[in-house]
């Protein structure tokens, strides 16, 4: 079991489209919430907006609830809410949500799709009270160990005095408790005080990949044979033969931001493309055209081998071994990932999204919206 208290001086503060967001937690405690590679999120936010629109996620839920203010949510052409001071709305971070009113302040919970979470006001009082916790699934249903808990207690008001499995840590207002549990593990909760808090619970299968913080340091030599790898997978045929074979390793996000980075600003094209030209110049000099031929064809051998696998080393994040994982070691989570990476289209998954903005309606993955777009 993990407890943290986390302060003012432990939170992040960012920007979105209508404010201010400040994120309290995040789980793995080493996830980025840009890099989307996190299980949950707890986050406030306040807007001096009328009007605004929140973040797309598609593959995660929320749950929001407004602390201070009023407001319509618009969850595309499915339906609005009118929330409250207090009051909650759990939706599809997929679906494009307009926020209208005045929300002077809310409080989230992003949490990957697949997770069952929940959120709830708790008045403490002088008189410790036993909290009520979702029964877990059992050790035994999906070889992965069962499902892990994380639960969170954040302080509006007053203060709490909050007992875990008798050993008691008071949280001041504004403060935001985590309390992460593993299968086996089941906590007993009592609160006292005087305050109100927010209490959060998420339930998610335990997943033991891509823990970072666990992984030797790997030598250069480590580091560059993964480079070579990587680099020379990352070309439209070999993506083919792994789609068609189903075979290959799976990346972490952090590692795919960094491949879609080389692609996007195509560097190790434009290198290839310098080193080309220049060897091409050689025929100013009197070398002969086949003389050049052959340096040019060297130099993209090398090029291939050591220039591109050394560009793809400095941009990946290291060591790269840990950002990586065998198909042969994946659990029941991590195939499920796998494949998903597999069938990946970049061109589809932005058709799909923008027919769904405009139509509303909701695909079960992008083979439901191929099957309805060829009806």
């Amino acid at each position: 079991m993990e407890k943290k208290l986390y302060k003012q001086e432990n939170y992040k503060i960012g920007q979105w489209s209508g404010g201010t967001t400040t994120e309290l937690a995040i789980y793995p405690a080493n996830a980025e919430y840009l890099d989307r590679d996190f299980i949950w999120r707890l986050s406030t936010a306040d807007s001096d907006k009328e009007e605004s629109s929140f973040t797309k996620l598609p593959d995660f839920d929320r749950i929001l609830m407004v602390l201070e203010g009023q407001v319509v949510l618009a969850h595309g052409e499915e339906r609005t809410v009118q929330l409250g001071a207090l009051e909650q709305d759990s939706f599809d971070g997929a679906i494009k949500t307009k926020c209208f009113g005045n929300l002077k302040r809310d409080y989230n919970l992003i949490m990957r799709k697949g997770c069952k979470g929940r959120m709830e006001i708790l008045t403490a009082e002088q008189k410790g009270q036993e909290l009520s916790l979702t029964e877990r699934t059992s050790a035994d249903n999906d070889g992965l160990g069962g499902e892990c808990a994380s639960y969170g207690f954040y302080c509006l008001e007053g203060y709490l005095v909050l007992s875990v499995d008798g050993n008691t840590e008071m949280i001041k207002e504004g403060q935001q408790m985590i309390v992460n549990c593993q299968p086996t593990e089941v906590p007993s909760f009592s609160l006292m005080g005087s305050g109100k808090c927010i209490f959060t619970e998420v339930l998610f299968e335990k997943q033991e990949s891509f823990t970072k913080d666990d992984v030797a340091e790997e030598s250069l030599e480590s580091d560059f044979k993964m480079a070579v790898k990587i680099s020379l997978g990352n070309n439209k045929w070999t993506k083919v033969i792994r789609k068609a074979k189903r075979t290959g390793d799976l990346y972490d996000p952090i590692l795919q931001k960094k491949i879609k980075f080389l692609d996007k600003f195509m560097l190790t094209f434009i290198v290839w493309a310098i080193g080309t030209l220049l060897c091409s110049c050689l025929v100013l000099v009197g070398v002969s055209t086949a003389a050049v031929f052959g340096i040019v064809a060297l130099f993209t051998i090398l090029h291939i081998f050591l220039l591109r696998p050394l560009i793809y080393m400095a941009v990946l994040p290291k060591p790269i071994a840990a950002h990586v994982k065998k198909q042969s070691e994946l659990n029941k989570y991590e195939q499920q990932l796998f494949d998903e990476q597999l069938d990946y289209d970049e061109r589809q998954e932005k058709l799909m999204h923008k027919y769904r903005d405009r139509s509303g309606e909701q695909y079960e993955g992008r083979k439901d919206f191929l099957r309805k777009l060829n009806k």
